[in-house]
Formats: structure tokens, sequence, C-alpha cells
């Protein structure tokens, strides 16, 4: 047949109209159905039915409309109907005016879906949106039922990545690992796990290895009332697609029961596969498991998890990002050299990135490398990024506010407290939740809050490390520092920290001999730890080796070292030693790197900086950089007398003291000095503090001259930290760790009189 008779043919028989006139009549009908149903509270099976008659009638109408034509005496077929009496072209002008006509009804119900329907949806749409602010939900540890109980790795591991996908999701709150894997094994009520995580759903399951099957049973409660919204149980070959495949349907599943709606690249990363090698993904999720614990040797076999993922799957970004985590961690909770520490961190960073652009744990591993290197405002851009991709990883707002800590209390308080309402059975992150209370001077509060968390947790170093802290150097209660840092000892007696805190407290109240034992271990065990760093740094500077100290200082900062244990007391000591040399250009430099916010034009003082601002103040004047020095005073006065306001509502609060203290000291207002100093020495608490600035370093030019006040001041230092020292000795006699032959700072300075 001739194809343009053919087509001539189609048109004669109006088949092209029918089949516009259907198109857009079978369209209208279609919208006019996925608009209304869901509002008429209709199933969506129906709006499916509706598609499927309307495409099936289609090809029906075409073949209608050229098998048949309407005439005067009714529907007759095509080929009956003689060609001079053919109505055909009516017909058209009738399907004219019809196709005309559904037109313009499209066109209205276009109007009025996007004015009216919109509407309504929008408003849908809102109350959906509250919804997934509150849609939260904690991944309980999946249940090991293989035979052998011998896979419990694996469901962990399984669990754990169930809950790194859904923590990517933005709109959504996810219980951190620490928290949920708390309530492993044990049969607690689920709106009590529900309450205690501040969750309202709970996901939980099984998983079932048997030789190269896996069976994986998941369940989606809701804590209030143990209703059980969705269920499945996946039976499979084990394999890496098949695996991730489960995971990603599980998680697509629970999001769409708690009617959270997925952005394309959130959809893109549930969708990912970390890995196509069963195997080394075998090694990774031990790795995972071995990190959490954080003990050295376990980072140790995290580590060798790692490297054997990586070993099989050279591609696999995860455990690269994961292995440079346990590098960094094993540098603080172990034994790894600074340049050890650099070197491979990087590594794996890198390697990792390079695999993988938007991967958190990667990007939070560099904020970690950075924060150990001193580069604290790369370390910040590093941390928000690695939150950016996943905004529920509690360790990278605990660690972003740990960089924090230099430069604004109040962002660290706020991302230790977002950080806790996430993991809150996190010791880590429990930890600095509750140090945001010695933050705001609460330290009673501290020690009871970090009393009942070693309740609960009695091997965690950090707790006993922080109540130390408070007792030593906030409340002047030696002795019962030294205990808990012996409680620490107890749990790990190689722990460098647990060292490190007990020689500075040696130091700090005149046990030299003792202080030389303890530096010759941590030198010993971690030659080249921040622990050695730390007491080398107060060894030098305590034996007024100024020269030797200025070098170290010099050395440390250059490298990067200094900026990981700086501190008030540390940079009273640089000041000090840094002065007695006339180097005070050193100084400025670890001024300018570690607190630029005391160089910029608009200065700005804070708890965390300002005895900071006023040495470095005190270095200008003692130069006769008159400008400089000047417009420091103004903030530091003003910082004090904002301070001073607290004590209405916390009379705990004593940071007002310092600048207070000082800013009448530059003023040289003698009796503004002496009123501050009346509210000054009523308090109990700082007598380490006394007695460097006035004993061995007096800074205050009104502390040079004989006022009676001070001097009593001083005696009073003096007999406690003496009364704190014979009952130390006393503890360490009992520990058999005291040599009669050592003798007391203040016996030596005695006898040199």
């Amino acid at each position: 047949m001739d194809f343009r008779n053919l087509v001539a043919e189609l048109k004669r028989r109006n088949v092209f109209r029918v089949a516009t006139a259907y198109a857009i009549a079978g369209w209208l009908i279609i919208q006019i159905c996925a608009t209304t149903f869901p509002f008429l509270s209709l199933p969506e099976w129906l709006i499916t039915a509706v598609i499927i008659f309307v495409t099936i009638g289609f090809p029906l109408s075409l073949i209608f409309a050229w098998a048949f034509e309407l005439t005067p005496d009714g529907l007759k077929k095509s080929q009956e109907v003689d060609i001079t009496e053919s109505v055909t072209h009516r017909t058209g002008k009738k399907l004219n005016g019809i196709i005309i006509t559904v037109l313009s009804m499209a066109v209205i119900f276009l109007l009025v879906e996007r004015v009216f329907f919109a509407e309504a949806a929008f408003i849908e749409n809102q109350s959906e949106f509250a919804d997934f602010q509150t849609a939260s939900i904690a991944v309980l540890p999946f249940v090991d039922m293989s035979a052998g109980q011998d896979q419990e790795y694996f469901s962990d591991g399984l669990s754990e990545e169930l809950l790194n996908a859904l923590a990517k999701v933005k709109d959504m709150k996810v219980a951190g690992r620490t928290s949920s894997f708390k309530f492993k094994g044990q049969n607690e009520n689920l709106k009590l796990i529900g309450d205690e995580l501040n969750v309202e759903h709970i996901l939980e399951g099984s998983v079932r290895k048997s030789g190269n099957r896996i069976r994986i049973t998941a369940q989606l409660i809701k804590a209030e009332d143990g209703f059980h919204l969705w269920s499945e149980t996946f039976d499979r070959e084990l394999t890496a697609t098949n695996l991730f495949d489960i995971q990603e349907e599980i998680s697509k599943e629970v999001l769409k029961e708690l009617k959270v709606r997925l952005l394309d690249e959130e959809e893109k990363d549930i969708a990912e596969s970390p890995t196509d090698d069963i195997e080394a993904y075998n090694f990774y999720l031990k790795g995972t498991q071995y990190e959490a614990i954080r003990l050295e040797s376990d980072l140790k076999l995290a580590i060798q998890q790692y490297q054997e993922a990586v070993r099989i799957d050279p591609t696999f970004a995860k455990a690269y990002a994961r292995m440079a985590i346990a590098y960094e961690l094993l540098s603080g909770y172990g034994a790894l050299s600074n340049e050890d520490r650099l070197n491979l961190v990087r590594e794996n960073v890198d390697q990792a990135l390079f695999l993988d652009q938007n991967l958190p744990e990667a990007y939070a591993a560099l904020g970690l490398m950075y924060q150990s290197n001193g580069e604290l405002q790369k370390g910040i851009e590093a941390l928000n990024k690695a939150l950016e991709l996943n905004p529920n990883y509690a360790l990278a707002y605990s660690w972003l506010g740990n960089l924090y800590l230099f430069s604004d209390e109040q962002k660290t308080i706020k991302l230790f407290t977002r950080a806790y309402e996430i993991d809150p059975l996190n010791q880590v992150v429990s930890s600095n939740y509750v140090y945001t209370l010695m933050l705001q001077d609460r330290n009673d509060e501290a020690i009871e809050q970090y009393n009942e968390l070693i309740k609960q947790e009695p091997k965690q170093l950090l707790y006993y490390y922080r109540v130390g802290v408070i007792k030593a150097y906030s409340q002047g209660k030696i002795r019962e520092a030294f205990e808990l840092y012996f409680d620490a000892k107890e749990i790990d007696p190689d722990a460098s920290f647990t060292l490190a805190n007990i020689g500075l407290l040696s130091i700090d109240i005149g046990m030299e001999g003792y202080f030389d034992q303890v530096y010759s271990e941590v030198v010993q065990k971690y030659p080249d730890s921040g622990a050695r760093i730390f007491l080398e740094f107060w060894g030098l500077y305590k034996e007024r080796k100024y020269e030797d100290l200025a070098l170290f200082i010099q050395k440390e900062f250059e490298s990067g070292h200094l900026q990981e244990v700086i501190d008030d007391f540390q940079i009273f000591a640089i000041y000090t030693s840094l002065k007695n040399l006339n180097r005070y250009e050193l100084l400025d430099q670890i001024i300018s790197k570690i607190y630029p916010e005391l160089t910029q034009n608009s200065i700005r003082i804070t708890k965390n900086n300002h005895l900071k601002a006023i040495f470095w103040a005190k270095s200008l004047k003692e130069r006769g950089q008159e400008e400089a020095f000047q417009k420091l005073i103004d903030p530091i006065c003003d910082f004090g007398e904002s301070e001073r306001e607290k004590l209405k509502t916390n009379p705990e609060s004593d940071d007002y003291l310092y600048p207070s203290l000082f800013c009448a000291d530059f003023k040289e207002d003698r009796e503004a000095f002496l009123a501050v100093f009346e509210e000054y020495k009523e308090r109990q608490n700082l007598f380490l503090v006394y007695f460097d600035l006035l004993e061995v370093e007096p800074v205050w030019e009104f502390a040079k001259q004989p006022i009676p006040e001070i001097e009593l001041l001083k005696e009073k230092a003096k007999t406690h930290m003496e009364s704190e020292f014979r009952k130390s000795v006393e503890f360490l006699k009992i520990k058999g760790e005291w040599n009669d032959s050592w003798r007391s700072t203040f016996e030596l300075r005695e006898e040199q009189q």
C-alpha cells in the first residue's frame, strides 16, 4: 500500500482527530482522578486502574475510528459505506469542536488545580514537614540468630550501617550508635527505651547466616504503644550486592512509614554500596566493633581489620576513613608519635576522599587531624562538612565543640548539648555534656553528674580526669584529685594521659622528685606522645630553665604540637619565661596563631581567652607598645564587669576576678584593686593559682609592693598548699609511690632563703 494513500485515508476517516481528542480527554481524566482521589480518601490503586483503562482504550478507539463510520443511517463499517456517501468531513468538524471543548476544560482544570488544589497540597505538605522534624528513631542492634552464635560482629555491623544510612537524612533524628547499643541483649520495655533515647520509633531485627545464605528480619515499632508499623523478612544469597540491597530496602521502607521524603542526594547515599566484596565488608564490620571500645589494644585491632578490608578491596573508601579516625584516636588513647599520626591519618584521609568526596567520616577524620595540628579553622570547616553530610553525627558535634573551646564557649555548649541529644549514652558525649556545667562554673553539679556517670561506666577514664581537674584547680583538694587519678591508673596502668595528670599535679604541689619519676615513665613508654610534651613543658618551667623552655616552646610551636595542650596556665608560663629572656616576639607569634581574635581590629574577649589577653597586654606594656596595650584594656575591663553581673544568678562564677584585678592594676587604681581583692581573697578554691601568681612570679604591679592583704593571702595559699602536700604524701605512701628522700619545693625554697 502507498504510504501517502494510507495517511490520506487515516485523515479521511478522522483517525488522527479521534487520537487527539482521546489523548486530551484521557489525560484530563487521569489528572482529575490523581488530584481528587486523595482528598476523597479513595485507595491509590483506583488511580492505577484508571490509568490502565485509559491506556487500553487508546488503541481500541483508533481501531474503532478506522473500522467504523458514523452515517445519517447510524454506525456502519467503513468498507460498507460508499465514498460518495461518506460524511466524514462533517464528523471531522464535530471532532474539532470536541477537541476544542476538551482543551478548554483542560485549561480550566489546570487553573483550578494550581489555585485550589495546590494550596491544599501545600498545607498537607507543611503538615508532613512538621512530621519530618519530629520523625525520630533508634536502631537497636540486630540479634545474631546464627546456629553458632558467632556472627555478632555481623549483626552489630548491619545495625550500625542501617543507623548511618538513616542518620544522613536531614529530616530525621536518629539516636547515636552508643546509646542504641546500650540496650543490646536486654529485654527492655520499648517505651522505656524510647523515653531514654527521646525517640518515637524503634527499628529492631535479627540476622541468621548459614553457609552462603542470609536471612534478615526487620520490624519498625512505635515506641509509645509497641504497635508494629512494618515488618519483613529477607531471605537471600549472601553477597555484598544482596546485603546492601536489603539495607536500602529496609531504610526506604522505614522512611516511607515515617513519612520522610528523601532528597535526590540522600536517595543516592542510601542506594550506594561501600564495597562489592563481602569478605572486605566482614573485616570492616569487625573493625567498627573494636573501634567503638577505644582502649589502645582494641584500637590496634580495629586498624588491623580495616587494613585487611582495604587490602581485599582497595576502593573501599569508608574503611580508609574509619582507619584514619582510629589512628587519630590511638594517638590520644594509646601511644603513637605525632609524626606517625600525621602521616597515617593524612594518607588514609586522602585515599578515602579520592574515592568518595561525600564521605562524612573522611571529613571528620580530617577535622581531628587539623585539630591535632593546631589548624583550628581548617578543623572547623572539615567537621562542618561532615555534619552537612550527616546531620546526626554525634561525635562530629562533640569534636567540633572541642575546637570552639578556644574561642566561643557558648557555641561549645550548644554543640556538646546537640551531641548529647543524639547520643546521650555515649561516654565521650555525656562527659562533654557534663563539662558544659564546668564551663558555667557549676562545679558541684558537674561533680555530682560525673560521679553518677562513673557508677554507670566505671572504666571510662575521661570521667576521672574531669572530676580531678575540678577538685585540684577549682577547689584546691589536691589529695582527692590524686585519688581520682590513681583510680584511673588502676583501670588502665598504661594510659598516657593518666600519667600526665599525675605528673602535672605532683609538680604543681611541689613534689619535684615524684614528678621526675612520672616523667621518666612517660618518656620511656610514650616518647613521642602529647603527654610527654605536656610534662616536659612544665618540668622545664618549674625548674626555671628559661633558655631550654624557650627553645622547647619554639620547636613545639613551629611543629604544631604546642596547640594540642595549651591552656591558661601554660600561656602564663610562656609569658613569664619569654619575659625573662626578652623574647616577646615568640609570644606575639603564639597569640596571633592560636588566638587571632585578640589581634584583630574588633577584639573579642571570652572566658577562654581573657587570661591570654591579660598576659599579652602586660607584655605589650612592658615593651612600651602603648597603643596596642590600650586597645586591649577596655575589652578586658568590659569583660570583667559583664562577668561580675553573673554573680547575681550564679554565686560560683569567678571569671570576673582576674580581669577586674588586672583592669584596676593596669589603670593603677589602688582602691578598685583592693576592693576586688577583698572578694578575691574569700575564694578558697584557687590556691594553686594564688601560689603561681603571687609566690612564683608576681604579675600584678601591686603584688610587688608590701600590701598586708596580699601578704596574708600568700601565707594562706602557702599554708593550704603545704597541708595538701602532706595529705598527698601520705596517700602516695599508702600506694607505695613515695620516696622519703624526696623533698617539697616549699622546703627547698625556705632553705635557699
